[in-house]
């Protein structure tokens, strides 16, 4: 039988007859040619989430100090979270729902929220596992507030909200009655005079980001301001979401808008720019009407780099997998079992393990691959196949054939479409075997001229999921 391969992500085009490729909570892994496998990827579970600790309040932000610290913001409380998930209480900031974020210098720990004027910071000790001094609210003139903060040389780094100017703390910021800021340590956006929406450093470059245009900049050690804007380069494509932006691994990635005002995914590393979003993720942004509220975050596990942006008023979050350049789609399931936001609102990396924080009931989560459920929550995971067509005639569809991971007996749901991905058949149902050997089977399928399968699960298990085989017979019409 002729064997249906799975080699791309999820991809829903404008119009459902030229794709309609859906790849929910599930992530394709391209197998090395060399290796000589009669399959070119396969698609696995994205990771569930384990409870850790429960800190109480939104999770607006997770970080992780330079000295290895996991430091959380659940609510308006800042608190330490130890390897062994048990939470230390630092102190207090603003209350609400919004995100926030944090930077350190390897001295100092800041927090802003986003609100003019307002942040706040503490010392931060030498080695993990210290003792961290008091969070302080800033009261220096010189500190106007930010909704991003990055740090360079030292340097922490501030936008000043809703102008086209940024600017540092001095270097080496310990306490702002010994190292007051400089009311001079500022600098103006100057290639487009656009509102500047976040920044944020990759390697020895700041990336200076307007709605319109981007700027990068760079440490020159003048005296006056130790700052200098790279000559010759702009970028016309701004950021439409400051806390979309986040990087890793000498990438930055954004939610943005180019000078036409086309909405878009970009990746920056070095000194260049480019979309990253497909026509099909394009034309579902452009749909929506704000986007403003965007939330991006990145990690890494199991060699895969992720870009994870999530846009909460609509429910919707896409994953950008940097080590494939292929994209695949997220979601939770609310008390009806519908679709619905996923559950993280903040990631970071800490004691060689990935965390995440509710966006609701401030549950701190470890994310593993082992979990097979959100939490005790089912997880639905589906994958529409290419269009199917036997050069324009219609054909019978005697066999289906899953070839997918076994050992786990749970029930995958199969429908098609026979209206070029239209509508859907009422399911039919299959059980993976619970040994190796089994091959999940559907006869007698009808007949169609352009087909799309589509597989669907909530089961818990640990599967891999690499294509199905297909037995059709042409019809003479």
């Amino acid at each position: 039988m002729p064997r249906i391969n799975l080699t791309g992500g999820t991809y829903q085009a404008r119009s459902a007859s030229v794709s309609a490729q859906r790849c929910l909570n599930l992530y394709p892994e391209p197998l090395p040619p060399v290796q000589g496998e009669p399959i070119q990827f396969a698609h696995y579970p994205t990771p569930g989430l384990k409870p850790a600790i429960q800190l109480g309040g939104v999770l607006r932000c997770l970080y992780t100090t330079s000295q290895g610290d996991l430091i959380a913001v659940a609510g308006s409380t800042v608190y330490l979270v130890g390897r062994m998930n048990k939470s230390y209480r630092l102190g207090e900031i603003s209350g609400g729902t919004g995100q926030v974020r944090m930077q350190d210098n390897g001295l100092t720990l800041f927090i802003v929220d986003g609100t003019p004027g307002n942040g706040w910071y503490c010392s931060i000790p030498a080695a993990e596992g210290g003792v961290y001094g008091a969070i302080s609210k800033i009261t220096d003139t010189a500190f106007y507030g930010s909704a991003t903060v990055a740090v360079l040389d030292t340097f922490l780094l501030f936008v000043n909200p809703n102008t086209t100017n940024w600017y540092t703390s001095p270097a080496d910021f310990v306490d702002e009655s010994t190292t007051p800021f400089d009311s001079l340590y500022v600098a103006s956006k100057t290639s487009y005079p656009d509102i500047i929406s976040g920044i944020a450093t990759v390697g020895q470059t700041i990336w200076i980001f307007g709605r319109q245009t981007t700027e990068l900049w760079y440490d020159s050690g003048a005296s006056d301001f130790p700052f200098q804007r790279i000559p010759s380069i702009t970028a016309d494509q701004g950021c439409e979401a400051p806390y979309s932006i986040a990087t890793n691994y000498g990438q930055v990635f954004w939610l943005g808008r180019d000078r036409s005002g086309h909405a878009r995914v970009y990746m920056g590393q070095a000194n260049e720019t480019q979309a990253i979003s497909t026509f099909a993720i394009e034309q579902a942004l452009n749909q929506y009407s704000e986007l403003g509220n965007a939330i991006g975050n990145t990690y890494q596990q199991d060699g895969h780099q992720f870009y994870v942006l999530t846009l909460p008023d609509q429910g919707k979050t896409w994953v950008y997998d940097a080590s494939t350049q292929l994209w695949h789609e997220r979601c939770g399931l609310d008390a009806n079992g519908q679709e619905a936001r996923i559950r993280a609102n903040c990631w970071a990396a800490a004691y060689g393990r990935v965390f995440c924080g509710d966006f609701e009931n401030g549950w701190l989560y470890e994310v593993r691959t082992d979990a097979l459920d959100d939490a005790g929550t089912p997880i639905k995971r589906q994958r529409a196949f290419p269009h199917l067509l036997n050069n324009g005639s219609r054909a019978i569809h005697r066999r289906l054939m899953l070839d997918m991971q076994n050992g786990s007996a749970i029930p995958i749901s199969v429908d098609w479409s026979d209206d070029r991905g239209a509508t859907w058949r009422a399911p039919q149902s299959l059980m993976l075997g619970t040994t190796g050997n089994t091959w999940p089977t559907i006869w007698r399928l009808g007949i169609a001229r352009d087909r799309v399968y589509r597989l669907t699960w909530t089961g818990a298990a640990q599967t891999a999921l690499m294509g199905a085989f297909l037995e059709v017979d042409p019809t003479a019409t």
